[in-house]
């Protein structure tokens, strides 16, 4: 267990500890985000120069998997949050970089703004953004806004004269609405529904460009959910412990006087601790491959080395996710082989495991990331390290 694991697992623990009520209720954990700033795990990733513990990306992932096994949706809510502090620690020295730190070391939280449901095409945005004499006006309606309802700033992908660019909002701002209405069966507790931007004035200040470059911002936003995942398959284990420990009733034609006495049963507690095992694995694997790139960036080190290893850490991000959701979506199912009907109860929620996976692995079809290796295997071809969607 590293120091940061180790520090922070108190507080996992006491943000954790109602997920199962939150989850029958469907209680937006505002709450529990607040303790995990105060706490300062909001900041884990930030230079120390900013008040931050500088953790790397193997860090990172694995405690977004520990906090993912108490509460797999807050895990999945700070995805955009690290991703920007992500973005940011490796952008050029610059004024903006430096203030954009200053409000994360402050305790800022970021959210998310950029994908929308509306006629625009894969790549293309209805978001706009229009000049003014005195800076800009924002206008449009984006979902799947994820951990934007508890975040204070969020950015906004919009389309700026036939340019993206991404542009950073309050969410407080005059004109900006959240809505509470993702209505997914799994993570239902991550604020994934619609942000509406409606005459929002932004300053110049608060718009960028596209970053030119290569990037692993792509297999960085895909590893938060497998780290999601991952937390989930150890969460599986957990309750399939706990259940079979306490359980006393047994089967007349069961193996053993009592489950936890059960070869079968016992044998189901193995294969899902392998599943985990194997989940915990690629995710590290693939967690280092994105250390080694973050690493070169840092360095200066030359074009063509972060290149190579931001196409390391694409390969081995899609690579894990073809291990990690299959395995975790397994062992969610096999799960309910350690008991009877009493194992259904809702009072014990053992089903969010499956639905709160299966929501995580419809982000990116495994389908679609198994053909692009095969791809790369077979032709070369680049692994794609960018995904968007919309009208074909």
């Amino acid at each position: 267990m590293s120091g940061l694991v180790e520090r922070f697992a108190a507080v996992f623990d006491e943000v954790g500890a109602d997920a199962v009520a939150r989850e029958r209720e469907r209680r937006l954990p505002y709450a529990e985000v607040e303790t995990l700033r105060r706490s300062g795990f909001t900041r884990v990733t930030l230079p120390r120069e900013f008040g931050g513990d500088g953790a790397g990306e193997v860090e990172l992932f694995e405690l977004l998997a520990e906090l993912a096994r108490r509460d797999s949706n807050l895990a999945q809510l700070f995805r955009s949050h690290f991703s920007f502090i992500d973005r940011t620690r490796h952008a050029p020295d610059s004024p903006e970089r430096t203030r954009r730190l200053r409000l994360l070391a402050d305790g800022v939280i970021h959210g998310n703004a950029t994908f929308e449901r509306g006629p625009a095409k894969v790549g293309a945005y209805e978001t706009k953004l229009t000049g003014l004499a005195d800076g800009y006006r924002l206008d449009g309606r984006k979902f799947y806004s994820t951990g934007t309802l508890f975040a204070d700033l969020v950015s906004v992908a919009a389309d700026r004269d036939g340019e993206h660019v991404s542009v950073l909002v309050a969410t407080d701002a005059a004109g900006v609405e959240r809505v509470d209405d993702w209505d997914g069966f799994g993570q239902k507790m991550t604020g994934s529904g619609t942000t509406v931007f409606e005459d929002v004035r932004v300053g110049a200040e608060d718009v960028l460009d596209r970053e030119p470059g290569a990037s692993h911002a792509g297999a960085f936003v895909q590893l938060v959910l497998l780290a999601a995942v991952t937390g989930i398959g150890r969460a599986v284990v957990d309750d399939a412990v706990r259940f079979v420990r306490a359980r006393t009733r047994g089967y007349s034609h069961a193996s053993a006087a009592t489950p936890r006495e059960d070869p079968l049963v016992q044998e189901v507690i193995g294969e899902l601790s392998a599943a985990s095992f194997a989940a915990d694995a690629a995710l590290t694997a693939a967690s280092r491959e994105l250390q080694a790139s973050s690493d070169a960036v840092l360095a200066g080190a030359p074009d063509q080395e972060v290149a190579a290893r931001i196409a390391a850490a694409e390969l081995a991000t899609t690579r894990a996710q073809l291990v990690v959701l299959p395995n975790v979506l397994r062992a969610a199912t096999e799960l309910f082989e350690v008991g009877g009907a009493s194992a259904v109860g809702t009072s014990l929620a053992l089903d969010r495991h499956w639905r709160n996976a299966r929501t995580i692995a419809s982000h990116n079809p495994a389908r679609y990331k198994a053909r692009i290796v095969g791809d790369h295997l077979v032709n070369d071809t680049e692994i794609v390290s960018w995904w968007s969607s919309g009208e074909a």
